[in-house]
């Protein structure tokens, strides 16, 4: 922990001393981020973080389930709600439910996942601009959290949990607005602050290797759509297909501490999520090549 203390301040002390350096040119690299969160993420998850949370507390309980059948654990719900609404209200689902803390690890593994509306309307649709690929990123990373469910499947009793009705509509309405407002609110602050450190990252690299698709993937890994917005101009179709497949899985940095910031409250350790998000990655780096090879050749 005190190695820990010291790291922190020692990187504390270095962002503040870039910041210094050049303060107007951060300061815009934040609002970019901003901008960027505002204009591509918040119109494909805030609405949708409203509507299915609501949707879902509300749906009819059914005796069959399948996340039961898969995993040993009755999270349907919870499973839906990550599966819609994306990063990070899937860990927020989890944060809220009364479960312990090797479940939360568990279910972590497969209600962790990359919006729908995020990737088809924003990476398909406005950067890819290419239905296949979209179609091969959609698939292979709904595919990749399924399977990566079964990596870390754990042979444990039975576990059977859902999200609680509340009282009453209004409250349960008043309630998630406000709940899916907060979160968001992070994602975009988290994204900005993200947003803003690659750059500083990028600073310190020679033009040739800071503008190449490498230092391109390594950024997406610090902040994932930065990363997915720079592969998709520097890369032919298929290559920037697969790279993306594998940050969407992975998610980056800055969506594994928002995550943390939900499931820390489950005493989830951090070094965990990041290997269940790695595994991910891979999986779904593999089934997007597999993927681009069947339909580009």
């Amino acid at each position: 922990m005190k190695y820990l203390r010291i790291t922190v301040l020692l990187l504390f002390a270095a962002v503040a001393g870039v910041f210094l350096s050049d303060p107007i040119k951060y300061m815009q690299s934040f609002f970019d981020g901003l901008t960027v969160w505002a204009v591509n993420v918040l119109p494909a998850l805030f609405p949708f973080a409203v509507l299915t949370a609501l949707t879902l507390k509300f749906a009819p309980k059914t005796k069959f389930s399948l996340t039961q059948k898969l995993y040993g654990i009755s999270c349907d719900k919870i499973w839906l709600t990550s599966l819609l609404c994306g990063y990070p209200i899937g860990a927020k689902a989890i944060a809220d439910s009364k479960v312990s803390r090797e479940v939360a690890t568990q279910m972590s593994s497969f209600c962790s996942t990359a919006g729908p509306i995020f990737i088809v309307a924003t990476v398909g649709a406005k950067l890819l601009q290419n239905t296949t690929a979209t179609f091969i990123l959609l698939l292979s990373h709904i595919a990749s959290g399924v399977i990566n469910g079964f990596v870390w499947k754990r042979k444990n009793k039975s576990v059977v949990l859902s999200l609680d009705n509340g009282p009453s509509f209004a409250q349960d309405f008043g309630n998630t607005v406000t709940n899916s407002a907060l979160s968001v609110i992070s994602v975009g602050g988290l994204i900005a602050l993200f947003y803003m450190l690659a750059d500083m990252v990028k600073s310190f690299l020679p033009p040739t290797i800071a503008n190449g698709v490498v230092a391109a993937y390594l950024l997406g890994v610090l902040e994932m759509t930065n990363g997915i917005f720079a592969l998709c101009k520097l890369t032919d179709l298929a290559t920037a297909t697969v790279l993306c497949s594998g940050l969407l899985g992975l998610g980056g940095m800055c969506v594994l501490f928002q995550c943390y910031s939900y499931l820390g409250e489950k005493k989830v350790k951090l070094l965990d999520i990041i290997k269940m998000k790695l595994t991910q990655s891979a999986i779904a780096t593999l089934l997007s090549f597999l993927l681009v090879k069947i339909c580009f050749g």
